[in-house]
């Protein structure tokens, strides 16, 4: 499958899981953890590598973020 292919399947699971995360009411970061295991564990699933500074730059920053954005100032 081509890396477009991929990242549309993997933004439509993505979608998909947010809906199921408002009906189920749960947070919607701790079902795409399950979902990532889930296919990481799949033996048909492509291997990705990323180097290891753009996923620094693409998945750890915006997290951080995210959570200073979250907390209280005391």
């Amino acid at each position: 499958m081509a890396l477009f292919e991929l990242t549309l399947v993997l933004l439509l699971i993505a979608v998909a899981l947010t809906a199921l995360s408002r009906r189920l009411q749960v947070p919607y970061p701790s079902l795409l953890a399950l979902a990532g295991a889930g296919i990481a564990f799949l033996p048909f699933a492509p291997t990705i590598e990323i180097d290891p500074e753009l996923a620094l730059a693409l998945f750890i920053a915006p997290v951080l973020l995210d959570a200073a954005y979250d907390t209280s100032l005391r």
